[in-house]
């Protein structure tokens, strides 16, 4: 018998085995059934719909990671000026003073901040060590310019992407997430395509034997898949 296809299934795996099965279908010689080229239709329609939005999940993922490259690039700036505190030369310790009385205006707890007030917290501080009168004192300490310029290179990377991310969350706004999609996915090929199949099998095994085994080992592997992963949790 057709197992059904685990429910807690991570999206991508759903998302993946689903075009897997409609590839089989379109190459089944089943594609005039009436019945099942209807809930063909309603599947793919629904596969779709959850690719996109598991576009959408990897863009939030991008702009996540290019969230943790520029506080990285607060870190350089702070760390290095910290260090410069301690170095034999005053006059070199006298420039990181000054430097450090503008980080410490903000200081490393910026980076806990939301988006939003992180991104308006690091324009103040560029805005600030870019002003002449610190231009001499960043100047004697090698790296710092370095370091200030990659902080400013990622907070405009990370504004960027935001923006179109931002763009691309109001189009989507009105859709449903990846989760409520897979389960759509997953009720239509549980409740329908495997209980259609379970039927088809048992009493057309010459219509439909073959693409039913089909179907089954491809949803044995996703679920044997499933399954290891939750052993290995479990371990």
């Amino acid at each position: 018998m057709i197992e059904k296809i685990i429910v807690n299934s991570r999206t991508t795996e759903i998302h993946g085995t689903t075009r897997t099965i409609n590839t089989s279908f379109q190459q089944s010689g089943l594609t005039e059934d009436i019945t099942l080229a209807e809930i063909f239709t309603r599947l793919v329609t629904a596969n779709d719909e959850l690719g996109v939005a598991i576009d959408r999940s990897k863009a939030e993922s991008i702009l996540a990671d290019k969230d943790d490259v520029r506080d990285e690039a607060v870190r350089a700036v702070g760390y290095l000026v910290q260090g410069y505190l301690y170095f034999p030369s005053q006059e070199v310790r006298a420039a990181a003073t000054n430097v450090q009385k503008v980080f410490d205006k903000y200081g490393f707890e910026v980076i806990k901040e939301s988006y939003v007030v992180e991104s308006s917290h690091i324009v103040s501080m560029l805005g600030d060590l870019a002003d002449r009168a610190l231009s001499a004192s960043i100047a004697l300490l090698p790296g710092l310019s370095d370091n200030i310029a990659s902080l400013q290179a990622a907070e405009d990377d990370f504004e960027n992407t935001r923006a179109q991310f931002a763009e691309e969350e109001a189009e989507d706004s009105t859709k449903p997430n990846a989760t409520t999609l897979k389960k759509n996915v997953v009720t239509i090929i549980n409740d329908d395509l495997v209980q259609f199949l379970r039927y088809g099998e048992r009493f057309q095994a010459a219509t439909y034997g073959t693409f039913a085994a089909t179907v089954a080992q491809l949803i044995n592997d996703n679920n044997e898949q499933v399954k290891k992963r939750a052993n290995k949790d479990t371990d």
